[in-house]
């Protein structure tokens, strides 16, 4: 890639944040969002990030639908930048359009192996994984708060064959202020199990419980379930070959005190009413945990079954649709 020619899919807060910095920075972004309300705001007024940055950002393009983000004849990147649960959506659209033979797809998504779903759609050295360790919200007049910012990101190979691309986008993002190392295919899925721990201790809490990271980190009971959940969260990271030293749990915790009085994405998923990722999140820890005999994830499934009812409840989720690891019957 000469000059970087970048496609986003997904103008959430992170989708939002990598191409306000990409742009901001010479790289040619266009993105997309099944939003319309989303187009409109990006097409009339760029990409608007606050709080960590200060960024009012023009982009080439902004487009409704994956087919046409696909007629750009110059286009040869993609991040993906949307929830995990809507995957299977956009590769679907993404598998019906026609893409020059050196696309590349790097997924920054949340949870436990989005980058192996994708690669049932392309080839899988052509799929890369990020871990985004920045955060924010985005608001109805289309202003992405970034929260903040904990360098630096990670991006590795889904597959061990995986070509010299993926470097090429980390040093992109780091050299546009997003900070990003390129590293191998375990490290990448190590450091993505670790972010699915880290997520899994506060997401589904404080969705279920109205309250900020920060507040479930003051709050002693709160503070106290967070920390049992990383700790099965870490339980389950070591059966399947992921340890992170003897300091992790406290570690995490120190990490999670970081949160600040932010609600998590969850709690927004809820709020109005669109499907949650808790299925790849603490969902993950249950199903793999239930694999092993005697492992407690208890508290993993007890949060995952909140939400699951949340969504059923707000009609994000069929009363049938069911997680086969929540029905004990």
């Amino acid at each position: 890639m000469s000059h970087e020619v970048v496609g986003i899919v997904g103008l959430g807060p992170v989708g939002t944040i990598a191409g306000a910095y990409l742009a901001k920075s010479g790289v040619t972004v266009y993105g997309m969002d099944v939003s319309k309300e989303r187009v409109e705001q990006v097409s009339n007024r760029g990409l608007v990030v606050r709080g960590h940055s200060t960024l009012d950002v023009l982009i080439e393009g902004c487009f409704g639908t994956i087919s046409e983000l696909a007629r750009i004849p110059d286009l040869t990147a993609l991040l993906l930048c949307t929830k995990t649960w809507a995957i299977d959506r956009v590769m679907e659209s993404f598998a019906m359009c026609s893409w020059p033979d050196d696309m590349r797809l790097a997924a920054f998504m949340n949870g436990v192996g989005p980058e192996d779903e994708i690669s049932e759609y392309i080839d899988k050295s052509k799929v890369s994984r990020g871990v985004a360790n920045f955060a924010g919200n985005l608001a109805q007049d289309g202003v992405v708060t970034m929260n903040w910012f904990h360098p630096p990101n990670i991006l590795g190979p889904a597959s061990e064959r995986n070509g010299a691309w993926a470097p090429t986008i980390a040093k992109t993002l780091t050299d546009s202020g997003l900070i990003t190392n390129y590293v191998d295919h375990h490290t990448m899925k190590k450091a993505a199990f670790f972010k699915t721990v880290l997520n899994s201790a506060l997401n589904a809490l404080c969705a279920a419980h109205g309250l900020t990271m920060g507040q479930a980190m003051r709050l002693r009971h709160t503070r106290g379930k967070a920390k049992t959940l990383l700790r099965e969260g870490l339980t389950v990271a070591a059966l399947v070959g992921y340890n992170y030293g003897e300091n992790a749990l406290g570690e995490c915790m120190e990490y999670l005190k970081g949160g600040g009085d932010h609600f998590p994405s969850m709690w927004f998923d809820l709020k109005n009413k669109r499907p949650t990722e808790i299925e790849y999140i603490n969902g993950k820890m249950v199903k793999i945990g239930r694999m092993f005999k005697g492992i407690n994830v208890d508290l993993n499934l007890f949060f995952t079954s909140a939400i699951v009812t949340q969504e059923i409840k707000n009609g994000s989720r069929g009363e049938d649709d069911i997680p086969e690891y929540l029905i004990d019957d």
